[in-house]
């Protein structure tokens, strides 16, 4: 299997059976982990192909021609293969799958024939909802409380200001190990990039509105703060559709 681990180990002996009419029969049972690449961008919301890949080496696909058993597909086994209707994957609901012939390409110009068997899954999300994305919308709109707040009570703002800030900071610390480490930004990423940005934004609407209080302009100051009650929510309406609204990847 071209995608095998070297920890993945063959549970049953390693015999065949010889028919009468030159049928050779095989039967293995494979146990492990095998490698897969992943495109997470549309993390967590993001559905995935997965598959395994039997080659025959040193067998060229005009000398090795891998074929569904047409006696299986007689009986009623789809393509002569098939998927456990009780198979688990934690975190993953299988969607389809497929079997067929498919060339390994070990290098340009060096093909050996090949069958591969492969499912699509997406990625169940409700967790990610509830104990990532949740929590995290419920710390953006505990910032925009300071716009609800007298310019007056400058220190009040602050506090809040400042505890949401240094809350999302830790909240993020605290929900990495959950999410993955990558080279580019996931949907996950960019909300956690805009939630931050808007809630340094209330907090630089408090520097701005303490400034003019502290000028005797608090009728400014209260006009600003009547704006961001409805511009930075529709802001964060607008990107979280933006960033969660399309299909998954």
């Amino acid at each position: 299997m071209a995608n095998e681990t070297s920890s993945v180990v063959r549970k049953l002996p390693e015999s065949a059976e010889v028919e009468p009419n030159g049928t050779v029969l095989y039967r293995q049972r494979y146990v492990g982990p095998f490698t897969q690449p992943l495109r997470l961008e549309s993390f967590p919301f993001d559905r995935q192909n997965f598959r395994i890949h039997f080659v025959a080496i040193r067998y060229r696909p005009d000398e090795v021609a891998f074929l569904p058993d047409e006696n299986w597909i007689r009986d009623g086994l789809q393509k002569a293969a098939g998927i456990s209707r009780s198979i688990t994957l934690p975190d993953w609901t299988v969607e389809k799958w497929d079997a067929k012939p498919s060339v390994y390409a070990l290098t340009p110009g060096l093909q050996y024939s090949g069958y591969v068997f492969e499912f699509t899954a997406s990625r169940n999300v409700l967790h990610y909802i509830l104990k990532v994305i949740l929590p995290l919308v419920l710390i953006v709109m505990m910032s925009w409380s300071v716009f609800w707040t007298e310019p007056t009570n400058s220190n009040t703002q602050f506090s809040i200001a400042v505890t949401s800030m240094l809350t999302l900071i830790a909240y993020r610390f605290a929900v990495d190990t959950q999410l993955p480490r990558l080279p580019y930004m996931t949907r996950l990423d960019v909300f956690f990039l805009v939630s931050t940005l808007l809630v340094f934004l209330s907090l630089i609407e408090v520097l701005v509105t303490t400034i003019l209080d502290n000028n005797d302009q608090v009728a400014r100051a209260k006009k600003l703060d009547r704006y961001c009650r409805v511009i930075v929510p529709v802001i964060f309406v607008i990107a979280s559709i933006a960033i969660f609204a399309h299909p998954r990847g």
